[in-house]
């Protein structure tokens, strides 16, 4: 009796214990969960109120930055004036465009001698590939400061200042984040295909076009997304490159300096909604595929 009476005090132990673990696990999730719904909201919070405020007259904002819109079609009125503003010489639509083809074209160029060069390196064994691999890590620890002054006086002598094809070029390396990612993919797919393709007569650019790059589409997609993103919002560059041809993102940042007295924020606050319409709603449209692709990758790791 002794023996079993010790057995079930040890069970009811382990039982009681369980369920503390179990409330503490439980109650450290919901801290966690309440942390992580503050930071949302702080995320959130500068989008909200700037898409609120561009609903209101200039004269209403100035009054109070806090209250509710007296008149919602104030929107449409503050979107039509920010259509009509300019920065310099270029107007919005012409910003939006120049803004459109450098991130298309980046996005395009970017991925394309990305995925050759990776390819390349991941697939094929020659002298210099562990060189490339590792001038490709290498680029990556070099801060893009560092090199600013030396690439601005290379595209001034090679007469491509205000030219879009400047940022283009500047885009098409290869190397970086891009590289990594794609090579890594290309290093998973089995040699297998590759040489069941060569015996049925495939060459290399088609074990590469018709192979190769439809197994790596779910790598591929996510990367052009967040390239698109990236070469949209990029202020930098295209303020340096191309001062005299803004983008969009420089044009705002123009606007937004000549404010002074005269101020409308709310149809600048309009043309801030209208210049975050197409990042937003790409990331809407793929946001699976690069949380899936990006969470996938941290596993592998």
């Amino acid at each position: 009796m002794g023996l079993k009476e010790e057995t079930m005090n040890n069970i009811r132990r382990r039982k009681s214990s369980a369920v503390r673990d179990g409330k503490s696990l439980k109650a450290a999730k919901i801290v966690i969960f309440i942390i992580f719904v503050f930071y949302a909201a702080s995320l959130l919070f500068p989008f909200v109120w700037m898409i609120f405020n561009s609903f209101k007259e200039n004269s209403e904002f100035f009054q109070n930055v806090w209250a509710w819109p007296k008149d919602i079609a104030n929107g449409w009125k503050n979107f039509v004036y920010a259509m009509s503003m300019k920065a310099g010489d270029s107007g919005i639509l012409m910003m939006t465009f120049r803004s459109l083809y450098l991130s298309v074209g980046g996005t395009v160029l970017s991925l394309c001698s990305a995925t050759a060069i990776s390819y390349v390196v991941a697939k094929y064994e020659f002298p210099g590939r562990s060189l490339i691999y590792f001038v490709a890590v290498a680029v990556m620890i070099i801060p893009m400061i560092g090199t600013t002054s030396t690439t601005y006086k290379l595209i001034g002598d090679l007469g491509l200042l205000d030219n879009p094809l400047a940022l283009l070029l500047l885009n098409s390396g290869g190397f970086g984040f891009q590289f990594l990612l794609l090579y890594s993919s290309f290093r998973s797919i089995s040699p297998a295909y590759k040489e069941a393709a060569s015996i049925d007569g495939a060459g290399d650019f088609m074990v590469f076009s018709k192979i190769m790059i439809p197994m790596i589409l779910p790598t591929i997609a996510p990367l052009a997304v967040l390239d698109f993103i990236g070469f949209w919002n990029d202020y930098f560059a295209p303020y340096l490159y191309m001062k005299g041809k803004p983008t969009l993102a420089v044009g705002l940042q123009f606007m937004v300096a000549q404010m002074t007295y005269n101020a409308n924020w709310p149809a600048l606050f309009s043309l801030m909604v209208f210049s975050m319409l197409p990042v937003i709603i790409l990331f809407i449209c793929f946001q699976k595929q690069i949380l899936a692709n990006f969470t996938a990758g941290g596993l592998k790791g």
